[in-house]
């Protein structure tokens, strides 16, 4: 049985973890495959379950080895999906759901055209800043940057299958339910 690949995109901080947690609570063919990073964790962040947290040389190996989906720089570092872990889900009739950027978003669209691609955006670019505010573990650089960045990715949503606002998580999972129920 072959599972539905999902691409759960959106700008840091419009709370892509806490539609996915509620999603995923709901319905238990619901999985995420871990991303691997070079970025540091963060506090309270684990390794395999939030990421894969991977050292730059390790990265470049398994990039040149072919071991991954997609690989992008996001805000300074890199982020990649582990490509037999999206294929072992997929093989087990899984909703595998990848969190990761637009750009990735559409690599992973070139390789698998029948993914389902969700843009999940923020009710107001105000409302962004404040929830990346609120997370007090970024600079003020890092914000700056952060809602450069997600101003970007707003621009280039159209070019996913559907934009779901997160303005209130559970309205935002029903939508992503009824999405992925076809």
């Amino acid at each position: 049985m072959n599972g539905k690949l999902v691409v759960l995109s959106g700008p840091s901080g419009v709370g892509k973890d806490t539609v996915f947690d509620a999603w995923a609570s709901q319905d238990p063919r619901v999985v995420r495959v871990v991303s691997a990073t070079t970025r540091a964790p963060r506090e309270g962040e684990q390794e395999g379950e939030d990421y894969w947290f991977l050292s730059k040389g390790e990265f470049e190996r398994r990039r040149r080895t072919g071991a991954f989906l997609e690989a992008k720089n996001v805000h300074g570092e890199q982020y990649a999906t582990p490509k037999a872990d999206v294929e072992c889900l997929l093989a087990q009739g899984k909703v595998t759901v990848l969190k990761i950027d637009v750009q990735g978003g559409l690599a992973v669209r070139e390789i698998y055209p029948n993914a389902l691609l969700v843009f999940l955006a923020p009710p107001s670019m105000e409302e962004l800043e404040q929830r990346l505010r609120k997370r007090a573990t970024n600079t003020e650089a890092d914000i700056e940057r952060r809602l450069r960045n997600a101003a970007r990715e707003m621009e280039m949503s159209h070019e996913y299958d559907a934009v779901v606002v997160n303005d209130k998580v559970d309205r935002a999972v029903e939508e992503i339910m009824r999405l992925t129920s076809g």
